[in-house]
């Protein structure tokens, strides 16, 4: 959200004023009548009426002009960012996990497999032994591979789930659909 204030705005401090409106906002009532839709929906309209708000604060000399027409929920820039972030909870999600499950390094595991896709168990092994300094085999790596990657296409349903007002299967697979993330899913069962 604040990407796309900074961007509507042109100002990082006027972005992070409509920001605390938001939020503000946000505490004080929840989805409202919008419950039931996206939350990325919700919060574009937050974005838009935080920055009207904003903008009428200021002296009309100083007041930018607003393009607020091109925030609609399939801008694709908006898209962009919401999949973004989306995809950091997911690896946050699958680096928590690691730390509570230290034997089973999942996130390292995948991470380093994303970042080499077409490296070997054994690069990938040997490569993340020498980064982490821990002693992973290439037969870890090979069991835990396929697990690491079905983690990170559930965390990321999940988070499209949380998304959601109404998250049916159909519903967040269309998300998924709509977000450009259906290449998490690749192979995997979730």
């Amino acid at each position: 959200m604040r990407r796309q204030l900074v961007g509507l705005l042109q100002s990082e401090m006027l972005a992070d004023e409509c920001l605390k409106r938001i939020l503000a906002h946000l505490v004080a009532v929840g989805f409202g009548k919008d419950k039931q839709g996206k939350l990325r929906d919700f919060l574009l309209k937050g974005v838009r009426s935080a920055a009207k708000a904003a903008v009428a604060d200021l002296p009309e000399a100083k007041r930018p002009v607003l393009n607020l027409e091109s925030l609609t929920s399939d801008n694709e820039q908006w898209l962009t960012w919401w999949r973004e972030g989306l995809i950091e909870r997911a690896w946050r999600s699958m680096e928590r996990l690691e730390h509570t499950h230290p034997d089973e390094p999942v996130y390292k595991i995948y991470r380093a497999a994303t970042d080499v896709p077409k490296a070997t168990p054994a690069q990938l092994a040997k490569r993340i032994s020498a980064k982490s300094g821990e002693g992973i085999t290439e037969q870890t790596v090979v069991k835990l591979l396929p697990v690491a990657r079905t983690l990170f296409a559930q965390f990321i349903a999940d988070e499209v789930a949380e998304t959601l007002g109404d998250p049916t299967r159909e519903e967040i697979t269309r998300e998924i659909k709509k977000l450009g993330l259906g290449r998490a899913f690749q192979g995997v069962q979730v």
